[in-house]
């Protein structure tokens, strides 16, 4: 029996899959089991950031390995207190938190749980076409209505607005809204953004009226788009700031920053997981940390946005 076949008789099957079966990767390629070399675009829903099998990453999640694999975040570690450092003053001057989780949707789980705790609200606000997990709650701000056919009572605690409207976003932020959540460049729903002017617009609507503001940079966020953060790039201070995937080069980890005044009222037993920060995890999420903060790294994203966007220009009819 194959591997596919195998896989195909006793494996829960969630989605298509390519008739592949990986083997190797490296760099920016991988190869399949007959030995053919493919260039990767996709990293395995945008998780391998710095590409695959890279050395300083194996280096790190090694030596790790060999000293404490893992456990339970009772106890703190260097790993993760470094890597916790890190990631917070990459937000300087505004002051941050972190929380460590396992991926996107439970960051995104957890950031709502926050802010109905810190605000005493229940209602959210969320964009058509955004996408934010699959677990109930995040299924429940993901604006695409196949996610929700059986969940219909989702609408009852989670009203959606078009991204860009901000008439109508200043119509759904009332005063029972916990929280407003927004991808600032929506992913699964179609690569849609707004004007910086709407998020800034957003900012100051969630500050009148008291609700959170938060910001999944679960697929914007580690320098994809040139700063650290999609939001620092809008001019935007989020309360709380999601983000998973490319953090730990391919290994489960998500961040959920929040900000120290939010951070305030989170007190012990509020929430936790167990695998969240883990060590091995935590020196992989360092070692990814170290390549993004190198001289240089993120100039050159923005080199490549240029690059290509000046090779898509000659192809206007794409």
């Amino acid at each position: 029996m194959t591997t596919l076949e195998k896989a195909q008789q006793y494996c829960i099957q969630t989605y298509v899959k390519y008739p592949l079966e990986l083997v190797r990767g490296e760099g920016r390629y991988v190869w399949d089991s007959e030995g053919k070399k493919y260039l990767d675009f996709y990293g395995g829903h945008a998780v391998c950031l710095m590409g695959h099998c890279v050395p300083e990453i194996i280096a790190a999640v090694e030596k790790q390995s060999r000293e404490l694999m893992f456990y339970s975040n009772i106890f703190d570690t260097a790993p993760a207190a470094d890597l916790a450092e890190k990631l917070a003053k990459t937000l300087l001057p505004a002051s941050y938190r972190v929380y460590f989780a396992n991926s996107g949707s439970e960051a995104n789980e957890t950031a709502i749980k926050i802010a109905r705790k810190h605000m005493g609200r229940t209602k959210l606000v969320s964009f058509h076409h955004a996408f934010h997990g699959r677990s109930m709650t995040t299924v429940a701000v993901t604006g695409l209505p196949s996610y929700h056919q059986f969940h219909p009572d989702f609408d009852s605690y989670t009203t959606f607005v078009e991204l860009g409207d901000i008439a109508a976003t200043k119509a759904a932020i009332t005063e029972e809204t916990a929280a407003v959540i927004v991808e600032p460049i929506q992913s699964i729903g179609g690569v849609n953004m707004a004007e910086a002017s709407f998020y800034q617009a957003l900012e100051a609507e969630c500050r009148k009226k008291g609700a959170l503001l938060i910001f999944d940079e679960v697929q914007t966020g580690l320098g994809r788009t040139g700063t650290m953060w999609f939001a620092q790039y809008l001019g935007v201070t989020p309360d709380i700031i999601t983000t998973a995937k490319g953090i730990a080069g391919g290994l489960p980890l998500s961040v959920v920053l929040v900000s120290t005044e939010v951070a305030a009222k989170i007190k012990v037993g509020d929430h936790a997981t167990t695998f969240g920060g883990g060590p091995v995890v935590c020196a992989a999420g360092n070692a990814v940390m170290d390549i993004l903060s190198q001289a240089g790294f993120l100039d050159a994203v923005m080199q490549k946005e240029q690059m290509i966007r000046d090779g898509l220009a000659r192809f206007p009819e794409v």
